[in-house]
């Protein structure tokens, strides 16, 4: 018969939640300032409307501003393409350690 015993699981375990909340944390950073740098400029409401909420499992990035459905579908010239896809775009090119 075989006898295993593991001890300090968790320690072990406390370290890769922490680990996992930092690069959460990290990723949700990462995508709030892409997105907001990817938010076309007019007056700036747009831009200045986005926001982190941080929720039982992770973290929101938000923007409420009512036409922010509209900016993301390419109405404006300066960013046609919208600002979610190219945020997820260049987000998900990095690599989180």
């Amino acid at each position: 018969m075989l006898k295993l015993s593991v001890r300090g699981t968790r320690k072990v375990m406390s370290v890769l939640e922490r680990e996992k909340d930092r690069i959460i944390n990290q990723i949700a950073e990462d995508v709030f300032a892409t997105a907001k740098s990817n938010t076309p400029l007019d007056k700036g409401q747009a831009r200045a409307g986005w926001r982190r909420e941080n929720v039982t499992h992770g973290v929101n990035i938000v923007n409420r501003v009512p036409y922010i459905d509209l900016l993301e579908k390419g109405r404006s010239k300066q960013s046609p393409r919208g600002i979610l896809g190219p945020t997820t775009r260049k987000i998900s090119k990095r690599r989180y350690k």
